[in-house]
C-alpha cells in the first residue's frame, strides 16, 4: 500500500448558491516500540456504507463508493447513499442515510463529511445546534447497531467559489472550532474513530506543496476541482489514501490489504 505523509487539503460537500434551510428541523535492554493505543475494535470491511454530502458522492469526479468498491476485497459488499443534494435538507436527508446503514446491517459508516450541512446549512445558531445533535444521534444509533463509525470533522472553508459556496454561509472559525471540539467529544466512545479531516484540509487556504506519495509534490490546488470545493479524483484518491494510512495506524489490528485504494490514471 502507498504511504503519504503529509496533511491533506481537500473539503466537504457541495455547496449551494443560497443559504437552503431544511425542511427537517432538526516498553530491559532491547528496545521494545510499544503498539499505539487503540481507539476501537480492527476495521471490519464486510460490509461498508458511504454517507454524507457530495465529496462523498463524487460530485468532482470520484465517489467513495466507487473506490472503496475497487479497494476492498471481493468478499466485502459497499453501499453508498452519499448525495450531493443533502444540502437540501441535512438533518431529514441524513436521517435517511443512517437508516438504509442500519437495515443493511453496516459493519462500518464511512462519515468523512455527513456532518458537513448540519454546520453550514444555516446561519442561524439554533437550526447549528439541532442540526449537529440530530446527526451525532444518528452516528450513534448506527453505532448501537454495531457499526465501526469513521466520522470526520468540518472544514474551515476559505478556497470555495462564491457561487458555489457565498461567504456569508461559512462558519466563523472560532464558532467552527466549537462545533468541532463538539464533535471530538462525542468520538471519544468505543466503535468510534474520529478523523480530523478540519486539520487535514488546512493546508488548502495557503496552496500549500504537499507529498502525495515518496518524491512526488504538487501544489494544493491541483487537487481540487474548479469550484474550490471539492476534490478532483487525484485529490479524493489522495484523501482516502490517507484515511487508509490513519485507520491502520488508529486501529493496528487492521490487515494491511483491508483496504488498497487505486490511484486514478
Amino acid at each position: 500500500m502507498r504511504r503519504t505523509a503529509i496533511a491533506l487539503v481537500l473539503l466537504g460537500a457541495c455547496g449551494s448558491s443560497e443559504s437552503t434551510k431544511p425542511t427537517t428541523k432538526p516498553p530491559a535492554t532491547e528496545v521494545v516500540v510499544a503498539e499505539p493505543p487503540r481507539t476501537g475494535p480492527a476495521f471490519d470491511a464486510t460490509r461498508i456504507e458511504i454517507v454524507g454530502a457530495s465529496v462523498s458522492a463524487g460530485f468532482g469526479g470520484l465517489s467513495f463508493g466507487d473506490a472503496f468498491k475497487e479497494a476492498v476485497k471481493p468478499a466485502s459488499t459497499v453501499d453508498s447513499v452519499a448525495s450531493s443534494l443533502l444540502f437540501r435538507d441535512p438533518v431529514g436527508s441524513s436521517t435517511k442515510q443512517i437508516d438504509r446503514a442500519i437495515e443493511h446491517h453496516a459493519t462500518a459508516v464511512i462519515a468523512i463529511d455527513y456532518l458537513f450541512w448540519d454546520l453550514y446549512g444555516s446561519t442561524d445558531p439554533a437550526w447549528r445546534d439541532q442540526a449537529l445533535v440530530s446527526g451525532l444521534a444518528n452516528l450513534e444509533r448506527a453505532r448501537a447497531a454495531g457499526a465501526l463509525i469513521v466520522v470526520g470533522d468540518v472544514p474551515h472553508v476559505v478556497t470555495a467559489a462564491e457561487w458555489m459556496l457565498p461567504r456569508s454561509q461559512v462558519p466563523d472559525a472560532a464558532v467552527l472550532a466549537t462545533y468541532n471540539a463538539q464533535i471530538a467529544e462525542w468520538a471519544a466512545r468505543d466503535h468510534v474513530l474520529f478523523v480530523p479531516f478540519a486539520s487535514w484540509a488546512a493546508p488548502l487556504a495557503a496552496n500549500e506543496t504537499i507529498e502525495i506519495a515518496p518524491g512526488e509534490r504538487v501544489e494544493a490546488k491541483t487537487l481540487m476541482a474548479s469550484d474550490g470545493l471539492h476534490s478532483n479524483p487525484l485529490g479524493t484518491w489522495y484523501l482516502l489514501d490517507k484515511l487508509d494510512h490513519f485507520i491502520e495506524e488508529k486501529l493496528p489490528g487492521t490487515p494491511r490489504d483491508a483496504l488498497v485504494f487505486v490511484r486514478p490514471r
